[in-house]
């Protein structure tokens, strides 16, 4: 059964003051394993979790009739990447982190830390959910593998991909664990736990969702890395629902919620490790509390995400209006439906993301710029020449806003944690220069035709942007 584990922590010299410096008995909890879990879940939370899964699925469902489906999943797949790296401390709102990445594909450096780290989320978010595409099981390579991803642009790269074999703890100080709010494992429990864990990731016990909300709460009270733990989990939360065909194309934006709901968040997680017999009711009863706030999370998370679909789907239709008619799988066209998951890019990214060549996306580019729906800016410490999409980042901004209201409409109840500002309320950061074309010997890919009459007129707004 799950229990505490009674530890000596010697004394040691390293801290300033005596509280640092002194050793102490401490408590390591020994989490139990997943397998063979009969989980009781109530009506009522087996209701709530039912609904949050409907809510994944036409959350999906809807993305198959949109004009973007990669722009899309790319979009949500940031969204989801920054609120994880939010729980962390780590912030950066989506021009800043654009731009940082912009910097990175033409060949530099970020130049901003924190922006870095984030560009390492995302990166990490992506692999995971790549690696649970595959029909071959979930294994610890591919944990570590995502873990190392992630790790690459942080402070300490070396930790990445690296089982701990040392103590660690969450709360108190860096010194000792005298003071923790809690302990995990000691290190050398850790091979057979992650194996249960990782079996349970595989299987199919229990509900996608059920398994996805679990699995997370029984990986962060593992902690098996030295740092990074928190964004790998959440990461895990996608491998599951990716793995079991319940979110096959768009990740929800779970963590911006769970950003917002911070100490419910970690309340539930504390809530999960139990102490009685593996299957009593008490241990359902403490995992049932942590599977009401998730799932009620995952709702919440698709309503808005869903809206902001929407919206992505209406910008791209003004877009449209603005450049006249536009040859199916012509250059422009393309390009319009990679932008809502790649706001800014050169010559050279689009080129590679549309799979056509530098003259014909230089000439793609020229017509967006004109448009209006490009804007070109300088980053980076050299300067260099990038391409904003401005409109999908201030809708980016609104969808990190109203994931961080209580109500979901920020007239209403204005966001409770750090946000960036509304798109509206002040001017973008960064140098902007009227747009020469760019020369290139191939046609432009969009005609200068009329407007279809069902399209939007090309002054139309975005509903999220009028908030």
């Amino acid at each position: 059964m799950a229990s505490h584990l009674r530890k000596r922590w010697d004394a040691n010299f390293q801290g300033m003051s005596r509280r640092d410096r002194r050793g102490c008995d401490y408590d390591a909890y020994l989490a139990d394993p997943l397998a063979d879990w009969d989980l009781s879940i109530p009506a009522d939370v087996a209701a709530d979790v039912a609904d949050a899964e409907a809510a994944v699925r036409a959350l999906n469902d809807a993305g198959t009739t949109h004009v973007s489906l990669e722009g899309l999943a790319r979009f949500l797949l940031r969204a989801e990447s920054v609120g994880s790296s939010k729980i962390e401390g780590l912030e950066a709102a989506a021009r800043r982190l654009a731009r940082a990445e912009a910097a990175i594909v033409l060949g530099g450096e970020a130049n901003d830390r924190v922006a870095a780290e984030v560009i390492g989320n995302i990166a990490a978010m992506e692999s995971a959910v790549e690696l649970a595409t595959s029909a071959d099981p979930f294994e610890l390579d591919d944990l570590l593998s995502v873990h190392r991803t992630l790790m690459d642009n942080s402070p300490s790269p070396e930790l990445g991909g690296v089982v701990r074999e040392e103590q660690n703890w969450i709360g108190g100080n860096s010194f000792n664990p005298c003071s923790a709010a809690f302990v995990p494992p000691p290190h050398e429990y850790l091979p057979d736990l992650l194996a249960d864990l990782l079996g349970y990731v595989n299987g199919d016990e229990h509900s996608p969702l059920v398994q996805a909300a679990i699995a997370h709460a029984q990986f962060e009270t593992l902690h098996p890395f030295v740092d990074g733990n928190g964004r790998t989990g959440r990461a895990l939360i996608h491998v599951v629902l990716r793995r079991r065909g319940l979110a096959p194309t768009f990740v929800p934006p779970i963590s911006l919620v769970l950003a917002t709901w911070s100490d419910d968040y970690v309340n539930g997680l504390m809530t999960y490790r139990h102490l009685s017999e593996p299957e009593s009711t008490q241990r359902s009863a403490t995992a049932v509390e942590w599977l009401r706030m998730f799932a009620t999370a995952t709702s919440r998370a698709c309503q808005d995400a869903g809206t902001y679909s929407d919206d992505i789907g209406e910008l791209t239709a003004i877009w449209r209006s603005k450049l006249g008619r536009v040859r199916a799988n012509s250059s422009a066209d393309l390009l319009l439906r990679v932008l809502p998951g790649a706001p800014i890019v050169t010559v050279g990214s689009a080129s590679k993301l549309i799979g056509r060549s530098k003259a014909r996306t230089t000439d793609a580019v020229n017509a967006l710029a004109r448009a209006g729906i490009l804007q070109q800016r300088n980053v980076g410490r050299h300067r260099y020449r990038v391409f904003e999409a401005t409109e999908v980042l201030d809708l980016f901004t609104g969808l990190e806003r109203v994931l961080a209201s209580q109500t979901g409409d920020t007239t209403s109840g204005p966001p409770i944690r750090r946000v960036p500002q509304h798109p509206g309320s002040a001017e973008p950061t960064g140098q902007t220069r009227s747009h020469p074309p760019i020369p290139s010997s191939a046609s432009a890919s969009a005609s200068a035709s009329s407007r279809p009459d069902d399209s939007p007129p090309a002054n139309a707004t975005i509903r999220s942007l009028r908030r």
